[in-house]
């Protein structure tokens, strides 16, 4: 029979801090598969920067 183990919070942390500190494209490769960035910054911040980041690119284009 398999013994089971509640995970929590502390044991997943301490995971995900062991793999950044040991090895860290695979800490990266973990991130980029199971969290969407996308999600976690909202819309109307980057239609916001995207704007701001073409209006700077507008003026320096027209100094250069």
């Amino acid at each position: 029979m398999i013994p089971y183990k509640q995970l929590s919070l502390v044991d997943i942390f301490q995971d995900c801090q062991d793999k950044f500190n040991n090895d860290k494209p695979v800490f990266l490769s973990l991130l980029e598969n199971y969290i969407n960035i996308d999600d976690l910054i909202p819309l109307s911040f980057t239609n916001h920067f995207d704007n701001y980041y073409r209006l700077c690119l507008y003026f320096i284009g027209k100094w250069s």
